[in-house]
């Protein structure tokens, strides 16, 4: 086609096409790759080139009245100086348009992702589905910003949220975007790499002796002897109750005294420590298999055969209630409460650690405070190798106690 300058009067007079032609393309001769493309009722501007391996592209720069033609050359001539700077501009548009929404990206790739390299997928896919997703879904991953994190924390905020709920979606949002910037499906920086964490204060729930001997006793008495089996066991082992639960015979070692749990919340395997009482719970267990001698489960289900009990808190309740304690007292405490007897009987902080298969030792810390009495005197050691302790007062002789008589 001969060419000819692109004007705005060129495009206001052009004639109608010819009966069956669906569309004309006008090129400018003044600069190469800007064409007007008439069809019936449009004409649309475009821009053609060639990349570096000499392969042709064209963008489109807009139609007549949503754009003029001068604006239309305008663009053509930046894209123009782009490409021979090395640039690919339809590849860049492409990228964009490329980049999948935060709902695509979160349900295609990353929660497969997560389910199949984290035991806690099914909190991830909560947070997702409850908060993230509706605040931030319909939106592009390069589209969503520092500011859509922080509307969110407030939201979650104002919701009421604990500080830890509301940090475990913030840091389940810093991991998503920290995955999709891994996988290179966008440019840019982690919109939620500083989300702001909300301060977490521990809950400090323990029971004391008596307590625990009324939740016992409680327990002795409840209706559902494998519920309260749990209940037990989680009381004199400190253990997590998904660990209790799930336990098979096959990793229950009487003879040295192990429960041992194949993949523990740390992705580690981890033994538990059984001491006599924990035991004789286990043994009172072992009897009954013959109900069911194929059920591998220690805690089996009384209404699917084969499977684990499906949970305790009913007995849980009931417990509680018949021991006076509180009803906010949460299962998890009795872990606290495991943890706490250890340390008031000085227990080694690192030691604690272990049994309760904490992998870094400042998990622990929080339990220290629960040896005063042991620390004082550790904090007295230096103050006693200064010499700076008061000496004993000196007790009086039989002799002195008379005279003084």
């Amino acid at each position: 086609m001969a060419a000819t300058t692109i004007t705005r009067s060129l495009v206001q007079k052009l004639p109608p096409l010819p009966e069956g032609a669906v569309k004309h393309r006008i090129f400018d001769d003044r600069l190469v790759g800007f064409i007007a493309e008439q069809r019936q009722t449009t004409v649309t501007f475009y821009f053609r080139y060639k990349d570096a391996r000499r392969r042709q592209h064209e963008v489109r720069l807009g139609r007549l009245g949503d754009v003029t033609v001068d604006q239309a050359r305008r663009r053509a001539e930046q894209l123009k100086a782009e490409v021979s700077l090395g640039g690919d501009p339809a590849a860049e548009t492409a990228k964009r348009k490329a980049v999948p929404t935060v709902e695509q990206f979160a349900k295609d790739r990353y929660l497969p992702h997560v389910q199949e390299t984290q035991r806690a997928a099914h909190n991830v896919e909560a947070y997702l589905r409850k908060r993230i997703l509706p605040a931030l879904g319909k939106k592009a991953l390069d589209e969503v910003s520092a500011a859509d994190v922080a509307d969110l924390r407030r939201k979650m905020v104002a919701e009421g949220l604990a500080a830890g709920t509301c940090n475990r979606h913030l840091a389940t949002l810093r991991a998503m975007f920290n995955q999709a910037l891994k996988w290179g499906l966008y440019e840019g920086r982690n919109p939620a790499s500083s989300p702001g964490m909300l301060r977490e204060r521990h809950r400090d729930k323990y029971l004391s002796p008596a307590e625990t001997q009324a939740l016992v006793r409680a327990l002795d008495a409840d209706r559902d002897e494998t519920a309260a089996a749990v209940l037990a066991l989680l009381i004199v082992t400190g253990a997590r109750r998904g660990e209790v639960l799930n336990a098979t015979w096959e990793h229950v070692d009487f003879e040295r005294g192990l429960l041992t749990v194949p993949l523990s919340k740390s992705g580690r395997t981890r033994h538990i420590p059984l001491s006599p009482v924990a035991v004789a719970i286990l043994q009172r267990q072992h009897a009954k298999r013959a109900i069911e001698p194929d059920n591998q489960h220690v805690f089996p289900s009384a209404r699917r055969p084969g499977k684990p009990v499906e949970g305790v808190r009913g007995a849980w309740a009931r417990a509680k209630k018949a021991a006076g304690l509180p009803e906010d007292l949460r299962i998890h405490d009795l872990r606290h409460s495991f943890a706490s007897a250890l340390a008031n009987a000085g227990t080694p902080l690192n030691e604690i650690g272990t049994v309760l298969g904490h992998s870094q030792l400042s998990t622990t810390q929080r339990y220290a405070h629960h040896a005063p009495q042991r620390l004082i005197d550790t904090a007295t050691v230096a103050s006693r190798a200064w010499n700076l302790l008061a000496a004993p007062a000196s007790t009086p002789s039989e002799t002195e106690k008379q005279n003084a008589a």
